[in-house]
């Protein structure tokens, strides 16, 4: 059974999972269709608010570990958000509205390191893939949720009911952490300021693992887009949302559970094969239904992916550092996440979606190779350090 703070947790993601899922699929349409911004100026805003964001968790994830708490941020986050958002519906242009986005983005900044630490504080370190799963799975389901009654919502009432479903959703947030989401109390001492040498392991590890992230972001930026251009209207490009979100609904638990059996780097890498495949589907379609088993198993992948990298973060991060070590991570992760829009758009203006699709085939591959050289047990590096040691080759691993 799930400790109660996981439980509370998972409630959370369920409904804050509607915000970002809303916001990669529709906001690129709404800037563009009711605030006047031309698609590349849309797709500029989104990675400007998502790269602004990630540069503040270090020191959001160093704050929470020196004050030993998590929900104060979480709660500081989403109120401080809460009107930033309600007031893009009053936006006159694209700049106001992206400014207050962007300024958005930055205010839930201040609790998402807090957040991923939270997981793993109250889990053991042979359940986090479960404990991240878990939450993969909630926040997928969430997803569901959201992105079906916002499909139905814009499609019959346009896409100025956006940004009020996404307000009303934040209440039901705001109300979880305040009166849900315990507020537990580390006795861990934080510890100082971590030099360089110290973060080497995550900053390499980040490097390794999210160079595929810019081929990921760009496809997660312009999946919607795609599929419109291939005939889908609002309605049907949540179906293509839908289908990726369900999947990883009900494959996030059991892949958890999966990394915690055969380990992180294991997960990751499998996960990222997956990704590999379905950008394969994806060049192949020509109609927009087509779509649709290219995201469910793109998501299904990052299914593997996301929990795996949290997990590895956490284990390899001394327990006074945790968000902050999360924090790291989420800057280069998100940093290069949020390229991918802009080196996807130039994409395709060189050779259209084939052009798109490849790039991300090209950063994935380099992110597989990368990742095989410095964590594989089978390795390139794994058998350079044996033949230099005379040690045997690992074991096989139970099956």
């Amino acid at each position: 059974m799930p400790r109660r703070e996981l439980l509370s947790l998972s409630l959370y993601s369920l409904l804050a999972s509607n915000r970002g899922g809303l916001f990669i699929v529709f906001l690129p349409l709404y800037l563009v269709e009711l605030k006047g911004a031309t698609v590349p100026i849309a797709l500029t805003i989104l990675s400007l608010a998502y790269v602004s964001s990630s540069l503040i968790g270090p020191w959001m994830g160093r704050l929470s570990d020196r004050a030993g708490r998590r929900r104060p941020y979480l709660l500081l986050g989403e109120v401080s958000a809460f009107p930033l958002f309600f007031a893009i519906m009053f936006a006159p242009g694209y700049l106001f509205a992206g400014g207050l986005f962007i300024a958005a983005e930055l205010a839930l900044a201040i609790g998402a390191p807090a957040y991923n630490a939270y997981i793993a504080d109250v889990t053991h370190e042979r359940e986090r893939g479960e404990g991240y799963g878990l939450l993969n799975a909630t926040s997928n389901a969430g997803g569901v949720v959201g992105i079906a009654l916002a499909g139905v919502i814009t499609y019959y009432f346009g896409l100025g009911a956006l940004i009020p479903f996404v307000v009303a959703v934040m209440v039901g947030t705001v109300s979880v952490v305040l009166f849900l989401v315990p507020d537990i109390r580390l006795t861990v001492p934080p510890l100082e300021k971590p030099k360089l040498r110290e973060v080497k392991p995550v900053v390499t590890f980040s490097f390794a693992v999210s160079i595929r992230a810019i081929g990921s972001g760009a496809v997660a930026t312009f999946y919607g887009v795609f599929a419109a251009s291939l005939g889908a209207n609002n309605l049907e490009v949540s179906v293509v949302a839908l289908a990726g979100l369900i999947t990883a609904a009900l494959v996030s638990l059991p892949l958890g559970r999966m990394i915690d059996r055969r380990g992180e780097v294991r997960g990751i890498w499998y996960g990222t094969l997956l990704g590999l495949g379905s950008y394969g589907i994806f060049l192949a379609s020509s109609h927009w239904w087509e779509v649709v088993p290219a995201q469910a198993v793109r998501n299904g992948g990052l299914s593997l992916v996301g929990p795996g990298m949290s997990a590895w973060v956490a284990r390899i991060a001394p327990a006074g550092r945790r968000a902050e070590y999360l924090g790291i991570f989420a800057l280069i992760n998100s940093t290069l996440w949020s390229v991918g829009p802009l080196v996807g758009a130039l994409a395709l203006e060189v050779d259209g979606y084939q052009g798109l699709f490849f790039m991300a085939i090209a950063t994935t591959v380099v992110s597989l190779v990368v990742m095989e050289f410095l964590y594989g047990e089978m390795g390139i590096r794994a058998r350079l350090q044996r033949r230099a040691t005379g040690r045997p080759p690992p074991a096989a691993p139970p099956a």
